[in-house]
């Protein structure tokens, strides 16, 4: 089931003049697996797609510029989530993000660090690619 596909965008706080043409923008679909067939269960019951949008001036990931934001905003857990997504120098790869957690004091951050998908990952998440490919999140 598709819980949201739509726009994230990147706030420029630090200049608010910037023209908004070349903010970072990322296409993000938010899919729950766990309604897909009872018979196979996934590890991880949700998945988000991110698709970096033209335009913008891409120096991190979509899980790195908005991970906490968009994990807040559905109320989902790192522990959760299959997190793929595509980037603009590779547009036909598709690589899922490893999250490793780093504790200081009473906060739990994560770093983020990449891997190419697996078949297994692409074949759940293929439903909902654009066209059935993996070229075309958004």
């Amino acid at each position: 089931m598709l819980l949201f596909d739509g726009i994230y965008k990147l706030e420029r706080k630090d200049d608010p003049g910037a023209n908004p043409a070349h903010a970072c923008a990322w296409h993000v679909k938010i899919v729950d697996l766990s309604l897909s067939d009872p018979n196979h269960p996934h590890i991880r019951p949700f998945a988000l797609l991110a698709k970096a949008q033209e335009g913008g001036f891409f120096k991190t990931s979509c899980a790195e510029s908005l991970g906490k934001r968009i994990l807040s905003d559905f109320n989902l857990q790192v522990k959760d989530l299959l997190w793929v997504e595509t980037f603009a120098h590779l547009p036909d790869d598709m690589y899922v993000a490893v999250f490793t957690p780093r504790y200081h004091d009473a906060l739990t951050n994560h770093t983020v660090s990449w891997r190419p998908i697996l078949e297994n990952e692409r074949v759940a998440i293929t439903p909902w690619l654009e066209g059935g490919h993996e070229s075309s999140l958004s």
